[in-house]
């Protein structure tokens, strides 16, 4: 039905609307009224305030004259259609100099009692939060779905009466069924009938409220009969009302995990024999009592004496950094059956880094019994993953690190040592590479590498990020002496080089974050850079030039 607005249309030649402007510049939204040839009748306190235009120097103006070329086409669009006599609703961006807004503009033809359109309301409300909300929305569900569907271990959404609303590709495999089969089954159709009790009445404490979820290990049925032995975790999602709304399983496969625990245990007999010819020994710790003691080798290995090592005794051999790592309280709580660590321990050779594997054996009743480990040497293991890390966070050619180093050690840097960043960039680096080739461009970024860790200090970190961008990080300085140690640099990259026959000469520009201008994040600090670096090398071609 056509909206008529006679008494507002005719208030604004008249001078008897005096109580609608009053509720409109109430109004949050942006307000005003065309006739037929698009200009301003009124606009209530919003619209004047955010255009930033007196009420009486709007009145008369042309739409296009206010809104601006980059909004015109599509409002006059919308404008004309409602002076056809049609409500227009609809959403788009609205521009103002550089700020954009998501907006909904609302568009009321003003038809008088015969059916002529007098003119169109306009009501434009900023919904710029609601649509970045949306998108968070649609943004967050599709996260969901991707790791959900492409998660490598079986993932159920679950309803409260059991069945199952969704399985992923990896829970259908497990049970050699389709993902549209599982769809509408219980869990308890899946469910090993031996395992089915203790599984519905953890499932059952979750819908009374008594717990947010479980962990068990329990068998599933296939398709074909097969048992499949896994690990289950499940968590609830609860509605406002508290109540449970949907249970999410994770559910590992263990097969092959107790296939391993079988053969271990066969195997253990001979383990023990040919442990004598490695570095570390066995040891054992009754839960009950609290008796800790090693073999006679173990201690043999720690303190040179054969006799066997008290758990106090033992622990002081660990290095302090890698105690808390060595902690055996998860197991003799039973929280945990079986864990693999790696710590360091002093040694009558000095110190080692020892793995140790250990495990809790549980009595008849499932209670936790008593805990066996074995310790052995894995020093040159240690040292060549170590060496496989430092390779993989090293440039190969200039041998600083890579922005995966950068990573690493400024994630171990505390913030408040943090002074700055500098973002480096050869200029006209292209240059050289096409004439001379690739090999002087090497040649360059090798010395410039060289160049800059020789401005800086040990403490710092300097970074090839890729092709001719550098970083150099630095650290416990004042600001003044940042911007120093930038124009050093910069002057140090003011230089020649010899390659072969020829001189080759380069440049660079060099641009500065400082922490105390940003909140002290990686990325902030390097886009800070970024931008300084832009702006200095705009500045140099600007004097070339």
């Amino acid at each position: 039905m056509p909206f008529v607005f006679k008494s507002f249309s005719e208030g604004v030649d008249r001078g008897i609307a005096s109580q609608h402007r009053k509720i409109l510049d109430l109004l949050p939204g942006l307000v005003a009224y065309f006739n037929p040839d698009l200009l301003y009748q009124y606009a209530n306190a919003t619209y004047l305030a955010w255009r930033g235009i007196a009420p009486a120097a709007i009145v008369g103006r042309h739409c296009r004259e206010i809104v601006g070329e980059a909004n015109y086409p599509l409002i006059a669009s919308k404008l004309a259609e409602a002076l056809t006599g049609v409500p227009v609703t609809y959403e788009y961006d609205l521009f103002d100099g550089a700020l954009r807004r998501r907006v909904q503009g609302n568009y009321v033809p003003d038809m008088d009692i015969d059916g002529t359109v007098k003119g169109v309301l306009a009501l434009v409300t900023d919904i710029s939060v609601r649509h970045d909300l949306q998108s968070r929305i649609a943004a967050s569900e599709a996260i969901f779905d991707s790791a959900f569907e492409n998660a490598p271990i079986g993932k159920v959404m679950v309803d409260p009466a059991g069945h199952i609303l969704r399985s992923n590709a990896c829970f259908a495999a497990m049970m050699g069924r389709t993902a549209a089969e599982l769809t509408g089954m219980t869990f308890q159709e899946v469910t090993h009938p031996d395992d089915l009790a203790k599984d519905q009445h953890l499932f059952d404490e979750v819908l009374d409220g008594k717990r947010d979820g479980y962990r068990i290990e329990k068998r599933y049925i296939a398709r074909d009969g097969t048992i499949v032995p896994a690990a289950l975790a499940v968590s609830v999602a609860r509605n406002e009302s508290g109540q449970p709304a949907r249970f999410i399983a994770h559910v590992v496969d263990i097969s092959e995990r107790l296939a391993a625990e079988r053969v271990l245990e066969e195997a253990n007999a001979r383990f023990a024999l040919a442990l004598g010819a490695v570095r570390g020994g066995f040891w054992h710790m009754d839960v009950a009592s609290g008796v800790f003691s090693t073999s006679p080798q173990l201690a043999r290995f720690a303190t040179g004496a054969d006799e066997p090592l008290e758990l106090p005794s033992y622990a002081q051999q660990i290095h302090p950094d890698d105690r808390g790592a060595a902690d055996l309280a998860p197991m003799l709580s039973g929280s945990i059956d079986h864990q693999s660590i790696q710590y360091r321990l002093e040694t009558v050779d000095g110190t080692h880094w020892m793995r140790c594997d250990r495990k809790l054996l549980r009595d008849a009743d499932g209670q936790p019994k008593q805990i066996v480990g074995v310790t052995i040497d894995v020093s040159d293991e240690h040292m060549e993953q170590m060496r496989y890390q430092s390779e993989a966070e090293t440039d190969p050619l200039t041998g600083i690190l890579n922005r995966r180093g950068l990573t690493r050690r400024f994630a171990q840097v505390a913030p408040e040592r943090v002074a700055g960043i500098l973002a480096i960039d050869l200029d006209h680096f292209k240059h050289i590479n096409d004439t001379y080739g690739h090999d002087a461009g090497d040649a360059v970024l090798v010395e410039v590498a060289r160049r800059i860790t020789a401005e800086t200090r040990q403490s710092d970190i300097v970074v090839r990020i890729g092709g001719d961008e550098f970083v150099a990080v630095i650290l416990d300085t004042s600001s003044d002496m940042l911007a120093v140690l930038a124009g050093r640099i910069q002057r140090a990259l003011s230089g020649l080089i010899a390659y072969n026959e020829h001189t080759l000469s380069f440049g660079g520009s060099v641009g500065l974050s400082k922490h105390g201008d940003q909140n002290g994040s990686l990325s902030d600090l390097l886009a800070d850079a970024d931008a300084a670096l832009y702006l200095a090398k705009m500045g140099r071609e600007g004097q070339t030039n």
